[in-house]
């Protein structure tokens, strides 16, 4: 597999991707893969990428304020303004015909760009905005989040130790694990706080959205076993109304799944993959 640097400007931000390519691969099939709130691309997904098949190239974007990418002087950015960003970044690139995979805030990054865009098959990983299935779940969440951004955003080093009890409620306690974590979070503290605030924002101004929201694309969501209940429950009523969907729960996980089970997650991407060429007769 080869890595290639990306670094190209547009109109909303400098923005700066990573290429894999796969000479294994070559059928021409295209992923993107969005990270989610103050870890870069590359060190949310490295690991997933090097056991995924049936992709010749996979693109690994920055958020601006998370890594190499930056907005253009914009301030209190929202989730709109991501899916500009990498709306942008896919023109440039002319990257449209491809599927997609967001993980956490970049889940709610993904579902602003599907406004407007469609991909060939969608992946969504922990996704903040399938926080729930009732309005008082996403409620709490929005105050939950708004409030983590502001303690953060005033230095209080103890809103990451509970940022990671709001993301993964039932989560089995590590210290180590815990201080790896916020170590992660700690590199681009700024971007984090920004993509708290969006995250915040996004969920009082579209709530009906979130909670209604079926899929027209094929697709797979994932949730953590010890990441909120609430989640999965919203997870498998997508499974349900959405003509062509697979919710998955995975054993052992929380939050962290990217980063503690790549395998799992490579896995069952690669096949819900098969599963889609297969009905396609590819």
């Amino acid at each position: 597999m080869e890595k290639h640097p990306i670094n190209v400007r547009t109109e909303i931000a400098d923005q700066h991707a990573l290429l894999f390519q796969c000479p294994n691969n070559p059928g021409g099939r295209r992923l993107i893969l969005i990270h989610g709130a103050g870890i870069a691309g590359e060190l949310t997904w490295t690991y997933v990428v090097n056991y995924l098949e049936g992709w010749s190239e996979i693109l690994v974007p920055d958020l601006a304020g998370m890594g190499g990418s930056r907005f253009h002087g914009l301030t209190q950015p929202t989730a709109k303004d991501y899916a500009t960003q990498m709306e942008q970044l896919i023109d440039k690139l002319d990257w449209w015909d491809a599927d997609i995979a967001g993980y956490s805030f970049g889940g709610t990054v993904t579902v602003e760009l599907l406004k407007k865009h469609s991909f060939n098959l969608l992946y969504l990983l922990e996704p903040a905005w399938l926080a729930g299935d009732s309005a008082s779940h996403l409620i709490e969440k929005r105050q939950r989040y708004a409030g983590l951004s502001e303690r953060l955003a005033s230095g209080d080093e103890s809103a990451y130790l509970d940022f990671l009890d709001a993301v993964s409620p039932n989560r089995r306690s590590n210290p180590t694990a815990d201080k790896i974590a916020i170590k992660r979070l700690k590199t681009n503290e700024q971007g984090l706080v920004e993509a708290l605030h969006a995250v915040s924002e996004s969920l009082a101004s579209q709530q009906d959205y979130y909670l209604n929201w079926v899929s027209d694309l094929p697709g797979l969501s994932m949730v953590g076993e010890n990441s909120s209940p609430d989640m999965y429950v919203r997870q498998q009523r997508l499974e349900q109304e959405s003509p062509d969907w697979i919710a998955q729960q995975i054993a052992g996980a929380d939050h962290s799944l990217v980063f503690t089970h790549p395998k799992q997650v490579a896995r069952l991407m690669n096949e819900r993959l098969k599963l889609l060429l297969a009905d396609l007769g590819e």
